[in-house]
């Protein structure tokens, strides 16, 4: 069987204790006095753990915001990108290059749809496009 010092420690440590056991102890003036000494030890270990694990207020950490780019920067991103593209684009537009005279197309049918939503009448006439490609530079 536990002695009553035994039943004050495995009390503190929050264990399950019989409670006529743990009265017993407590009614003796040495397991009172046990009681607060083994109490106090605790709670300075502890005190003291949790000021180890903590840093110290001096060095606490400062949390600087992060700047976000200026508009000015932004603008001259723009402007640079639209300066060059035009650079770009007069240099390889700027010359003429000779015309290229195109194959013939090909003769292309076109078929109307049928119909959907309400009926369509009858052609009439029936016009015939063919594309020839110029056969002269100057267009004269």
């Amino acid at each position: 069987m536990e002695t009553s010092l035994q039943v004050i420690d495995s009390f503190i440590d929050g264990e399950r204790v019989d409670p006529d056991a743990l009265k017993a102890a407590l009614a003796e003036s040495a397991g009172r006095d046990y009681f607060v000494d083994v109490w106090m030890l605790r709670e300075a270990v502890q005190r003291e753990a949790a000021a180890e694990a903590a840093p110290p207020s001096a060095f606490t950490a400062v949390a600087v915001p992060r700047r976000e780019p200026r508009r000015w920067m932004i603008a001259a991103a723009i402007a640079g990108a639209l300066i060059s593209g035009y650079a770009i684009g007069y240099r390889t537009t700027g010359r003429v290059a000779a015309p290229t005279v195109a194959a013939p197309a090909p003769a292309i049918t076109v078929s109307a749809p049928p119909p959907t939503a309400f009926p369509v009448p009858a052609p009439t006439r029936v016009i015939q496009l063919e594309f020839h490609p110029a056969t002269t530079a100057g267009g004269d």
